[in-house]
């Protein structure tokens, strides 16, 4: 029997080749691009589970509670470990994280590297490594020791083993006790080095930093809501009291978990690393749900289409003996041919598609065969029966003396059903049409952006990471204001990072007569700075070195602190800052250090050079060979590692270029498949009205009244989709904008354009079959009467 139905099935697909290439290619795409996203944000959204105790992981958070407005960060101070260690029976360990700069000497190689970490032999206990080399029970327990990535092994060390060598990080030799497999790169804390540091020194709740990432590994599943309540007991206990002592009344700092599962997602903190958008994740899950169901759709809109030309083939099984259930089962057993073509196809796609993917991405996603044959399964047994039992029951129901007689008429659940259908198709492409104009100003509005300083022809060196090649940096920096090419020269630390993270320090002050004490970001610059970035300074005056009260004490605001601060005349106002006491000097306008994901904060800005960790110059990229033979002659045998201002900007925005491309190619498909769907039915519509076709052109009608005839019924389905989904995808791109402090308002016109290029899409889909129908030479259609 199953020999005989697929004998019939490839008869029926090779009679009717451009529905079913029109079949099995939608559904092969629809499937492709909807288990590429499912991998994708499969992947975005277990990020750190690979740790086998990540469910009882948890990071603790700082908050700093002010009388306005409170401040999260990410760190907390050094000496929390030690109390949860030994206070709180529950946890079972804790690990500390420490940010490092770093540069790497190994023989003739001189490297500045990155995700370097300062930390402690309890991190793996608390978090999992697979180590290549060494143990962990031994690992970072003596002083001067390292653990580093198989990636980094292999860097400095080659093939040869790194265990037991030593390297050279900072003017400080570390023997190597480990070596592990590098991280996956769905985990939050980028790692290719930990050095270690006894953190057991700390005495001071309340330092001027918060320096280490806290986590706490809980002997059992946590409740964070008690566990919360805990911490700020702790507080209680230990930080009011200091703060108290302080004159600080109305100030607290508590602290926060936060579950390892949702850190890669937690964002607004201070001190943080780069974090996720987790709206992409859920943007791109809808439009996976909606691929799917328009290719299945278009799969099942088809199949009831062509039910009519299937009918006297039913008529006559019928008549010789077929039960309903044989003709089910028959439907059902070509349904599934198609599906599995399909399935493969797509497999096949997807299979292809992964490393485009990583490599867009900068991501390592696998998908392994095994999970290909899962997901295919899966889809070939679900598609098979809720796109397959529907035309089954349809064809079967067919009665055999209309069948075999001709006189079957289309039913008219059918036909609503259908136009149904492509009502949903056309909603959700124009939906997409309107998401992709919205992402693309928005994106465009990120760049042309003034973000309030001239990051153009601004070129920053790093300087090396100890403190010799740092205390060369101002010599260098006057030596090339020395050269023609050069503008200007500016040197400082901690300005302009590349990932967004600056140094946050506890600043005091009056206002309104009541001692106010905040956290802020802080700057480290020289006279220079203002001027080489053209930031405008609106009160006061700036910096300079001549003035010993500047160095010393000297302090330069932001807009957003003055807002803040509640001052009406900020300069000359009293600062007890980072690192000294001193007052206003300046005001500058607002400008954005960060991203426009993040509103501007508080910033405040000292004359601190010494040592300088950066140096920026105004030049031209033409001056880049000159520059870096000058840095060869201060230092020798240091990479010269450089970035300019402005790609350093436009890197901050690649994550949001990227999913815009993504989502860009993955609604072309959707409308590319939801067009598909509309060729067909339109071409089969066209194909049971040849002749009426013939006689209405024979009758005088012109080509332009038959093509508006055959048009009319889907462009009104067009046209209401319009009207449908404008309002539902305004909603949800207005979400997608909230993400960012800065964003466009999306125009009415920006509504009118999607719905118009949505209708010239489907005018050209539809014109085209009609057209050439509207062509045809009438005396072939009607030869047969």
């Amino acid at each position: 029997m199953l020999k005989n139905y697929l004998k019939i099935a490839i008869r029926n697909l090779w009679r009717r080749k451009f529905y079913a290439a029109i079949n099995i290619g939608g559904l092969a795409i629809g499937l492709a691009v909807c288990l590429t996203i499912v991998f994708y944000v499969k992947h975005e959204f277990s990020y750190d589970r690979h740790h086998d105790k990540s469910d009882r992981i948890v990071r603790i958070t700082s908050k700093f509670e002010t009388p306005d407005k409170p401040m999260l960060m990410a760190n907390t101070p050094v000496l929390l470990a030690s109390y949860l260690n030994k206070d709180y029976p529950e946890i079972e360990k804790t690990a500390r994280l420490q940010i490092a700069q770093a540069t790497v000497r190994h023989q003739q190689r001189i490297q500045n590297e990155q995700d370097v970490y300062f930390s402690e032999q309890p991190v793996f206990d608390v978090f999992t490594f697979t180590f290549l080399e060494g143990y962990p029970g031994n690992a970072l327990r003596k002083p001067n020791t390292a653990v580093v990535t198989r990636t980094f092994a292999l860097k400095y060390f080659g093939d040869s083993p790194a265990l037991g060598r030593a390297i050279e990080i900072n003017q400080t030799h570390y023997q190597i006790t480990g070596v592990v497999a590098d991280l996956p790169s769905n985990s939050d804390l980028k790692i290719s080095v930990m050095l270690s540091r006894d953190f057991s020194g700390a005495k001071d709740w309340l330092s001027d930093d918060f320096p280490v990432y806290t986590f706490a590994l809980f002997k059992q599943n946590p409740d964070l809501k008690l566990f919360d309540q805990k911490l700020r007991s702790l507080s209680q206990r230990y930080i009011q009291p200091e703060l108290k002592a302080q004159g600080a009344d109305g100030y607290g700092l508590i602290f926060q978990t936060e579950p390892l599962k949702d850190v890669h997602y937690s964002a607004g903190k201070m001190g943080d690393t780069p974090k996720g958008n987790k709206q992409y994740g859920y943007l791109f899950s809808f439009l996976a749900l909606f691929v799917l169901i328009i290719a299945v759709l278009n799969y099942i809109n088809l199949l009831t289409a062509t039910a009519m030309e299937r009918s006297r083939e039913v008529g006559i099984r019928k008549a010789n003996g077929a039960r309903r259930g044989q003709l089910v089962s028959q439907f059902l057993f070509e349904f599934l041919i198609i599906t599995a073509m399909s399935v493969l196809i797509g497999a096949a796609l997807l299979k292809l598609s992964v490393p485009f993917l990583n490599s867009l991405l900068q991501i390592n996603l696998t998908v392994e065969w095994s999970s290909i044959m899962v997901a295919g399964a899966l889809s070939l047994l679900t598609i098979t029966l809720l796109a397959g039992v529907y035309p089954s029951f349809i064809l079967s129901s067919f009665k055999p003396v209309k069948a075999l007689k001709g006189t079957l008429t289309a039913d008219g659940h059918s036909a609503w059903l259908r136009k149904g259908i492509t009502l949903f198709q056309f909603s959700i492409a124009v939906a997409m049409v309107f998401g992709v104009l919205v992402i693309r100003q928005q994106m465009k509005f990120l760049r042309n952006h003034n973000p309030g300083f001239d990051r153009e022809q601004v070129l920053a060196i790093s300087a090396p990471d100890d403190s010799a090649g740092r205390s060369k940096m101002n010599a260098f920096g006057a030596m090339l204001r020395q050269q023609s090419y050069v503008k200007r020269v500016t040197v400082g630390s901690n300005v302009m990072s590349v990932d967004e993270t600056y140094p946050a320090g506890t600043t005091i002050f009056k206002a309104n007569g009541r001692k106010k004490e905040v956290i802020c970001n802080y700057f480290f610059i020289d006279e220079h700075f203002l001027p080489i970035l053209n930031i405008k300074l609106l009160q006061g005056r700036n910096l300079s070195s001549g003035r010993a009260s500047d160095r010393n004490g000297g302090f330069i605001v932001n807009e957003a602190f003055v807002k803040m601060s509640g001052w009406k005349n900020p300069v000359g106002q009293p600062i007890d800052g980072f690192f000294h006491k001193g007052e206003v000097i300046g005001v500058v306008k607002d400008f954005n250090y960060r991203s426009l994901h993040n509103a501007i904060e508080p910033l405040v800005m000292v004359y601190n050079t010494a040592p300088p960790a950066s140096l920026m110059v105004k030049t031209k990229p033409d001056n880049l060979a000159a520059i870096e033979r000058s840095w060869k002659s201060y230092y020798p045998d240091f990479p010269f590692e450089y970035r300019f201002l402005d790609s350093t900007f436009e890197a901050q925005y690649r994550k949001d270029s990227i999913m815009m491309m993504l989502f860009n190619i993955f609604a072309f498909l959707t409308v590319f498949v939801s067009c598909l769907g509309l060729l067909s039915l339109v071409t089969f519509s066209t194909s049971l009205r040849v002749k009426e076709i013939g006689i209405r052109k024979v009758l005088g009608a012109s080509v332009s009244g038959i093509v508006t005839l055959l048009t009319r019924e889907y462009l009104l389905i067009v046209m209401l989709a319009i009207l449908l989904a404008s309002p539902l995808a305004f909603y949800v791109m207005t979400r997608w904008l909230q993400s960012f402090a800065y964003h466009i308002e999306i125009n009415w016109w920006l509504c009118v354009l999607a719905g118009l290029i949505a209708l010239g899409i489907a005018v050209l889909t539809v014109s085209f079959q009609s057209i050439k129908a509207a062509l045809a030479n009438p005396v072939k259609s009607l030869q047969s009467e």
